[in-house]
C-alpha cells in the first residue's frame, strides 16, 4: 500500500496565528514610539530654532547699537516675522507679539496669547528693558504641558518655564 506524499506548506491556522502575532507586535511598537509625542518634539525643536534666530538677530542689533531695539526696530530687522495685531507698532516700547513663518505655535494660549492655557492661538513674544541690553523671547511648547520656552539673553540659553514664568530650568 502506497501512502500519498505529504503536502508541504502552512495550514490556515498557522498563518492566522502568525498574522495575529505580527499585529500584536506592531501595536506594541506603535505604543512605544508614540507618534504624537515625536511630532510634538519635532515641533518644539522648530520653535526653539526660530527663537534662536530671533535672539541672534536681536543680539546683533545690541552689538551694533549698544541697546535693544524697540518693537518697531525689532520687527523691521527680522525676516519671515509678522506682527500680531498692532502689538509691535509703538516707538520706544518693548513688548511685542509676533508670528514666525513656518513655525506656528499651538492653539492653547490664554488671553495674553503667549502663555497659559486656553483656546487662543499662541504667539511669540519679545520683551525688553528700554535703554539696556536686556531682552527676552517667549514661545509656548507643543509637547511639554504647561511649559513656555524663554530665551533670556542674560542667561544665553533657552529655558523651560512654567506658564506663570516663576520657575525656569535649563534642560
Amino acid at each position: 500500500m502506497n501512502l500519498p506524499p505529504k503536502e508541504k506548506g502552512f495550514t490556515l491556522i498557522e498563518l492566522l496565528i502568525a498574522i495575529v502575532i505580527i499585529g500584536v507586535l506592531a501595536g506594541v511598537l506603535i505604543a512605544i514610539i508614540n507618534p504624537t509625542a515625536q511630532r510634538n518634539k519635532a515641533a518644539d525643536a522648530g520653535v526653539k530654532a526660530a527663537m534662536n534666530k530671533v535672539a541672534l538677530a536681536t543680539e546683533s542689533y545690541v552689538s551694533s547699537y549698544g541697546t535693544i531695539p524697540d518693537e518697531v526696530q525689532f520687527l523691521a530687522a527680522l525676516q519671515n516675522v509678522t506682527e500680531f495685531g498692532t502689538s509691535c507698532s509703538t516707538d520706544g516700547a518693548n513688548d511685542c507679539l509676533f508670528t514666525v513663518s513656518g513655525n506656528s505655535l499651538p492653539a492653547t494660549c490664554g488671553a495674553n496669547n503667549w502663555g497659559g492655557e486656553g483656546t487662543n492661538q499662541c504667539q511669540y513674544r519679545y520683551t525688553g528693558v528700554a535703554g539696556t541690553t536686556q531682552f527676552d523671547v517667549y514661545a509656548k511648547s507643543y509637547g511639554i504641558t504647561n511649559v513656555v520656552f524663554l530665551y533670556d539673553n542674560t542667561v544665553g540659553d533657552i529655558q523651560h518655564c512654567d506658564i506663570t514664568g516663576s520657575t525656569c530650568i535649563i534642560p
